[in-house]
């Protein structure tokens, strides 16, 4: 189809822009060559455009251009109908195992099919362990008794059991008629002699005989001469002579050893058994390093020393002394104490030994604290007599806070309360 163009120049123009714009190789198309071809003039107005023309064949296909950058995902299209089943393709090889997925939920049972053929028996399996012994189900019915089997065999004697206590012996029965008297057996031999008996008791002697007749007086003889007149005896004189110590047990002697008129006696005295030593029972406690101690607060014997019996007890490390039996006892106490630098002067410090919370009589020591005042030595020894047991000992000093230093106590038991 023929263009026109309203004048020639436009129409050299049209051509111009066809060239420039990449429509064939060279200046110009294989036309007649305009005088002006390839030459570019002046641009002119815009002309009116021309009626589109028809669409131009296909050209030949540029080189393909690099790739433009991924533009954005459309949205997915509806899902075509679905294609014929392909042909089954070779399996491929099995994968790798997945993991196992989470148990679904039990679906609903199916219906039970039929039962198919039973099929070979397989190989018995082994035993399984033998499950815990049930719950004894009830008694049931007792069944009808069977018939008596046939006696077994005899089985072998046992060993004979031992021999069972003897039984409760039974009344006596009754003494049954004498039998007839048996006919005299000749007599025996004469046995040998006894031995003779004790003599037998004197018997009382007997009645005195009648008192004879009184004879006649005979006739008195003459007097005799008076003899001569005797000397005075000897005055009697009495002396203790030896005293002498014999063996336990053994009689006491006192003997003259002088003559009637003088006589030395001599006495011998049996020695009395020797009498056993009483059991020695005593404890003694110590304490050595520095303890400070308030005032009214026992003092504390960190240590115990030689300590024999039952009698006293004592803990280490407290103030407390147990009397476990009654009894006469020696206490005997020593320490140095000290004043305490807190303390307000001067003050009176009382050392006492207390039973069971009391001050003991007779066992107080004071001591009188100024302010410059060296450490004071303590100490009492008394007697006490502890008639309930258990009693406690402590030894308390109070006026004042204080440190008490080698403090020591030893209690004796010296024997039972006299009666």
């Amino acid at each position: 189809m023929k263009q026109y163009y309203p004048s020639d120049w436009d129409r050299l123009q049209a051509e111009q822009t066809v060239c420039t714009s990449g429509g064939s190789k060279g200046c110009c198309p294989p036309r007649p060559c305009w005088p002006t071809c390839c030459l570019t003039g002046p641009t002119g107005p815009q002309g009116i455009p021309g009626p589109t023309g028809p669409t131009g064949p296909q050209g030949i296909p540029g080189p393909d251009g690099p790739t433009g950058a991924t533009g954005a995902t459309g949205a997915a299209g509806p899902t075509g109908p679905t294609g014929a089943t392909g042909a089954t393709g070779a399996a491929g090889p099995t994968g790798p195992t997945g993991p196992t997925g989470a148990t679904g939920a039990a679906g609903p049972t199916g219906p039970t099919g039929a039962t198919g053929a039973t099929g070979a028996a397989g190989p018995t399996g082994p035993t399984g362990p033998t499950g815990a012994t049930g719950a004894a189900g009830p008694t049931g019915p007792t069944g009808p008794t069977g018939a008596t089997g046939a006696a077994g065999p005899t089985g072998p004697t046992g060993a004979t059991g031992a021999t069972g206590a003897a039984g409760p012996t039974g009344a006596t029965g009754a003494t049954g008629a004498a039998g007839p008297t048996g006919p005299t057996g000749p007599t025996g031999a004469t046995g040998a002699a006894g031995p003779t008996g004790p003599t037998g008791a004197t018997g009382a002697a007997g009645p005195t005989g009648p008192t004879g007749a009184t004879g006649a007086t005979g006739a008195a003889g003459p007097t005799g001469p008076t003899g001569p007149t005797g000397t005075d005896g000897t005055a009697a004189t009495l002396a203790v002579g030896s005293v002498t110590t014999s063996a336990p047990g053994s009689d006491a002697q006192v003997t003259n050893s002088g003559t009637p008129q003088a006589a030395v006696l001599d006495f011998t005295i049996p020695r009395g058994d020797t009498g056993a030593a009483p059991p020695l029972s005593l404890l003694s406690s110590y304490s050595t390093p520095s303890q400070g101690v308030a005032s009214g607060s026992p003092m504390l014997f960190d240590m115990n020393g030689p300590s024999y019996g039952s009698d006293i007890s004592h803990t280490p490390g407290s103030g407390t002394f147990t009397i476990n039996t009654p009894g006469v006892y020696g206490v005997e106490f020593h320490g140095v104490l000290s004043a305490n630098a807190k303390d307000t002067f001067p003050f009176s410090l009382v050392t006492s030994l207390e039973k069971n919370g009391s001050v003991v009589p007779g066992a107080s020591v004071p001591y009188l604290f100024q302010e410059n005042s060296a450490p004071s030595t303590q100490s009492f020894s008394v007697p006490l007599e502890v008639d309930t047991v258990p009693t406690t000992l402590e030894v308390v000093a109070a006026g004042g806070d204080y440190v008490a230093d080698a403090i020591a106590m030893t209690i004796s038991r010296l024997g039972d309360i006299p009666s």
